[in-house]
């Protein structure tokens, strides 16, 4: 492979890295090494994306799977050391001590063979963490000495850490304010440097004042109304120096949305004349989308539409449109929120919601009135600006009949190979304490057959305590004590959407039905014995409901079971459990 053909695959790769969009980054790392499997470059940004996001075990998982282990190359080294830096991070209790040790050790290696001072910043670092005040400042010192600006950000960063872990704040903070003038400085790089700068001062008993140097891009979700009949051009100029006015005082480093006709492509058109490029969420149909929401509204808009589409990143999501609901573009909505959210999350900022609304409460599952609604129920930031005209006519809103649910699937690996006596153990302690974390959730519906269980929640939240409840009720040790094979240990799936009540004559029994349930069940083959995994639409959900307890780390985009396609996946946690 050539040169050229590396640098054409690792472009938009830091393109993503430099905004904030991690899981872009990833996803477009992995893809490239698709075409080329024995690019490290490649191999190593997919790795690093994973771990600048917090997926610190997902990451260190396709570390090794990638066989980036024991490759001689300082940088691939240095990701090892990071990676048993970020883990000791995440770890509570004996065994933290243990594993920051040995990422110190990996650090100073690199640093005694190159004497690269982003390598001994960190084992100053975390010397110091580990109780070693004066040998901390000693290497610390060593670093500084032996500084060379290059320049960048993180040369301006790296010598501002080592004059802190040196007790030199002055000079310390002089560096920061050089490392935040710099260009290159991204929001990833920036949220790196914070979460490691708190830990020294936390370890130095100093305020965090300073981080303010180095504040996070924000994130913003906008919403608005579609044209009404009194649309106007001199009323559209308003609106759009409105537009222009809160974009340059909140300035936005990413943008999330849909596209529709109005309010929608004013705020993508204004983003993209500031150089943000937005992230345009949409159903999976574009050319529906359109139909509805964009054509019916003049060929103006469509040319606009289209023009705003080819500038801009675009996530369809895979649902369809039904015929008595509009909760396909509900969904579009909560998912365009839900990835703000994580990705301010992510890079340690904020978001703000940009709605251009008339006011009106909603009425309905969709609208303006019901983003609104949804992000200030999350705790998010709003900014409005009023909406000047009548707003588009609308049919009364029905009822939906596709209730929005949570969706659990689990299975049993190797449950297949069961004999009779351990089929007669298995359905003794280990089903009951099954049914016991079912039934302690109030399911809606459930059901099972062998190895598999099917459970739906009207809440998120007990349908993560129940996939917790699961496999705690079918741990190694458990499953031991009863006599059973260690390889029962549950793969468990979550997904969220709308579902269909139906009757199932078979059975006579009143079910539910939908593509939600399908994908669960698909999701599932894929989930690593031990953990749950979550569709980016549960996610998305666990975002939009703060104090939930509960986090979800990017796992990369993942191949479901038969032929489902190569979706978006998320390891789900508890807030305060390791990563």
């Amino acid at each position: 492979m050539s040169g050229g053909d590396h640098e054409d695959r690792l472009r938009p790769i830091l393109d993503f890295e430099a905004r904030g969009l991690l899981f872009s980054a990833h996803d477009a790392a992995m893809a490239a090494l698709g075409e080329a499997p024995e690019d490290r470059g490649l191999a190593y940004h997919a790795v690093l994306a994973l771990a600048r996001s917090g997926a610190t075990a997902p990451a260190l998982a396709l570390f090794h799977r990638l066989g980036l282990h024991g490759v001689a190359d300082p940088e691939i080294a240095a990701l090892e050391a990071r990676l048993a830096k970020d883990s000791a991070f995440a770890t509570t209790g004996p065994n933290r001590r243990g594993l920051l040790a040995r990422a110190c050790d990996l650090y100073l290696a690199v640093w005694r063979e190159l004497r690269l001072g982003y390598h001994g910043v960190n084992a100053a670092t975390l010397t110091l963490l580990l109780g070693d005040r004066e040998g901390a400042a000693q290497l610390a010192r060593d670093v500084a000495a032996a500084h060379r600006d290059q320049g960048d950000y993180w040369s301006a960063a790296t010598l501002a850490e080592a004059l802190l872990v040196a007790g030199e704040t002055r000079p310390a903070v002089a560096a920061l304010e050089i490392a935040a003038a710099r260009p290159d400085g991204d929001a990833a790089m920036r949220a790196t440097t914070r979460r490691q700068l708190r830990r020294v001062l936390a370890a130095l008993d100093l305020s965090e004042d300073l981080l303010a140097i180095l504040p996070a891009p924000l994130t913003l979700h906008f919403c608005g109304h579609l044209p009404g009949p009194d649309w106007d051009a001199g009323g559209e100029a308003r609106l759009t120096a409105s537009i222009a006015t809160a974009l340059d005082q909140e300035r936005p480093g990413a943008a999330f949305g849909a596209l529709a006709a109005g309010a929608d492509i004013l705020v993508a058109e204004a983003l993209l004349r500031r150089g943000v490029r937005p992230t345009i969420v949409l159903p999976v149909s574009v050319e529906g989308f359109s139909a509805r929401s964009v054509a019916p509204f003049g060929e103006g808009w469509v040319r606009r539409f289209e023009a705003c589409l080819a500038a801009s990143d675009v996530t369809l999501i895979d649902e369809p449109p039904f015929a008595t609901d509009d909760l396909d573009l509900t969904l579009v909505s909560r998912r365009a929120m839900g990835l703000a959210l994580l990705r301010a999350r992510h890079i340690e900022g904020s978001a703000l919601q940009l709605a251009l609304w008339d006011g009106v409460p909603a009425t309905g599952m969709a609208g303006t009135a019901r983003d609104v609604a949804g992000w200030q129920a999350a705790g998010g930031r709003l900014r409005h600006l009023a909406w000047p005209w009548t707003r588009a006519a609308a049919a009364a809103p029905a009822a939906p009949s596709r209730p929005l649910k949570a969706v659990l699937f689990g299975d049993l690996p190797r449950f297949g190979l069961l004999d009779d006596a351990a089929l007669a153990a298995f359905y003794g302690t280990p089903m009951a304490a099954m049914g016991a974390a079912i039934d302690a959730e109030s399911p809606d519906y459930r059901n099972a057959w062998g190895d598999a269980v099917q459970v739906v929640f009207g809440d998120i939240a007990a349908a993560a305590r129940c996939a917790f409840g699961l496999r705690a009720a079918l741990t190694p040790a458990k499953l031991a004590a009863a006599g059973l094979p260690e390889a029962l240990v549950p793969r468990l799936a979550l997904d969220f959407g709308p579902l269909l009540p139906v009757c199932d004559a078979v059975q006579g029994v009143a079910k539910f039905a939908g593509r939600v349930m399908t994908r669960a069940a698909r999701v599932e083959p894929v989930t690593p014995p031990g953990h749950v995994f979550a569709t980016e639409a549960f996610a998305c959900e666990v975002a939009l409901r703060p104090g939930s307890g509960l986090a979800c780390d990017y796992s990369g985009r993942i191949a479901a079971a038969k032929g489902f396609g190569i979706l978006p996946l998320y390891a789900l946690r508890r807030e305060d459990d390791e990563t």
